[in-house]
């Protein structure tokens, strides 16, 4: 297993060609090259053959308001003649190692199986939500102070991003994004993006929305409050003589369906990216504890991360970690004093994706029942929310 160089970009590309089946074409290729050349991407090998592959992507999140070093995991991908063999599990135990190395205390991944990573840590932590219209739910709503106004692709960042992160702010999990994540991760061809401007002159929201065969494509719709809800709203549904239904991406807390004239629309919520503490005593140091005064023992077991098992005391303003001479069963039995869990169910409480008193009712928390009511007033009580995808 070793890193791989600029060099051996194409090996990389073959791979994820044969293991995800598509094709990158020919003027597509040296953009993809120069993405993949950004990551860190690390291989297994057989015979000299790149036998299985993982990519580390160095990005942002913003987690109970603070921006949170997060290592994206992505194109994890082998050969079937190598499958089953252990090697893809090696690669996601060297890369918890690579990411803890280069101070990234959380990791995010889009799972093509969710009982496999959960093997190796990462929960579910975020869910999208997706609303199908017909022609005649396109009904305006009361009318906004402002006005939507379409805008040119090279101003996306200048005014979009001010907009996500003022909106990103309000939720655990969403990702930081510059100027070239905007132009090479979030515009797709045939997508428009629309700002809606209050009465003021403020931007408070934005649609990236693409109109083709008399479908609407809602990928994005951000709203800062109401008017603007209103306004980016009544502005799709001047697309009503141009469509015949469309779709409308939204997170799982947004109640805009609420305010239709006829909410009873089919909506399907699926679970969507995973997160996993890579180092939980890092972690819970970045992280704003609201204790109180109070102070509260978390006993963490991590199978695959053996540096995660111990005991943490949470205090206000620092935390404090009591390893055993074996870190493996250092939290072995049930707690006299404070909750145990393992990192996966930590990861769920602290994302603030589950709360800790239904994972202590499903039996993934042991411990004090009153503590498990403090763990619900030091966590953040954000919701989660994740809008990329890589």
């Amino acid at each position: 297993m070793r890193k791989l160089n600029k060099s051996e970009m194409m090996d990389v590309i073959r791979l994820s060609e044969y293991a995800f089946q598509y094709d990158v074409p020919k003027e597509e290729l040296d953009k993809k090259l120069k993405a993949y050349s950004e990551h860190t991407v690390w291989g297994e090998f057989e015979d000299g053959n790149l036998a299985a592959k993982i990519h580390i992507i160095d990005l942002h999140t913003w987690i109970a308001g603070k921006r949170f070093a997060m290592g994206g995991i992505a194109s994890v991908a082998s050969y079937p003649e190598y499958r089953r063999g252990g090697k893809v599990a090696k690669l996601l135990r060297h890369s918890l190692s690579e990411m803890k190395e280069n101070g990234q205390t959380v990791s995010f991944l889009h799972p093509f199986n969710i009982a496999f990573y959960r093997k190796f840590g990462w929960e579910i932590f975020s869910d999208w939500k997706k609303v199908t219209l017909k022609k005649e739910d396109f009904k305006q709503l009361p009318a906004a102070s402002g006005t939507v106004r379409r805008i040119a692709i090279e101003d996306m960042f200048e005014q979009l991003n001010p907009i996500y992160e003022a909106f990103a702010a309000k939720f655990n999990g969403m990702l930081e994004r510059d100027d070239d994540w905007w132009k090479t991760r979030v515009y797709s061809d045939g997508y428009q993006f629309a700002t809606y401007r209050n009465g003021e002159g403020k931007l408070m929201g934005y649609v990236f929305y693409k109109a083709k065969d008399r479908n609407l494509e809602v990928e994005e719709f951000v709203a800062l409050d109401g008017d603007a809800r209103r306004g980016l709203w009544n502005y799709l549904c001047q697309h009503d003589s141009m469509v015949d239904g469309g779709t409308l991406l939204l997170d799982e807390s947004d109640q805009l369906p609420y305010l239709l004239e006829n909410p009873k629309l089919k909506t399907e919520v699926e679970p969507y990216f995973m997160a996993r503490i890579v180092d939980a005593e890092g972690f819970l140091n970045e992280y704003p504890l609201t204790t109180g005064g109070e102070t509260l023992f978390l006993h963490v077991y991590d199978e695959h991360a053996e540096w995660n098992n111990g005991t943490y005391l949470l205090e206000e303003d620092k935390v404090k970690v009591f390893r055993g001479d074996n870190q493996n069963s250092s939290c072995a039995h049930p707690p006299k004093r404070g909750l145990r869990c393992n990192i996966n169910t930590l990861t769920a409480v602290m994302m603030g994706y589950q709360k800790p008193a239904f994972l202590y009712e499903a039996g993934l928390i042991e411990g004090p029942e009153q503590d498990v009511r403090k763990l619900e007033r030091i966590v953040s009580n954000q919701k989660t929310n994740f809008m990329d995808f890589f």
